[in-house]
């Protein structure tokens, strides 16, 4: 055993710990609670950008392909709600808008990283499974 999955044991055994007790996981679990908060592709994806460094609008417009510049802002609001995301304005002609991480934002590092790790060691079976996804979302396409 390799030391990734000496690692992947020892946190799965802390997850199975931890929900060992939950019969359910409604709305008062802590758990459905964070992923209704930041599971999604634009939010997980924005976090990830910042991670980086702070940025512009349309920094982040480039940098997160297929995004629509709507569904950026509402995220970005979102995200400013929660107090993951903070804006600052210069006084600027014209004004310039930065987005950046608060403490709380930069709190999503670890799991993200966890995540960033997944997927990298599982590229070739996630690859496999999005491509296979990709087909068939075009043949449904091409039957209509």
């Amino acid at each position: 055993m390799d030391n990734w999955e000496e690692k992947n044991l020892e946190n799965f055994q802390r997850l199975r710990e931890k929900l060992i007790a939950k019969s359910n996981f409604d709305e008062n679990c802590v758990l459905n609670r964070s992923l209704t908060l930041i599971a999604n592709k634009w939010t997980l994806l924005i976090l990830v950008a910042l991670i980086q460094s702070s940025k512009r609008t349309s920094e982040l417009q480039k940098q997160i392909e297929g995004i629509s510049p709507k569904m950026l802002n509402e995220t970005l609001k979102k995200l400013i709600s929660y107090g993951m995301v903070k804006r600052k304005i210069y006084p600027e002609v014209p004004p310039r808008v930065e987005y950046s991480l608060t403490k709380f934002g930069v709190s999503t590092a670890t799991p993200l990283a966890a995540l960033a790790d997944w997927s990298a060691i599982w590229e070739k079976d996630l690859s496999k499974i999005y491509k296979k996804k990709q087909q068939d979302r075009l043949a449904i396409i091409s039957q209509k």
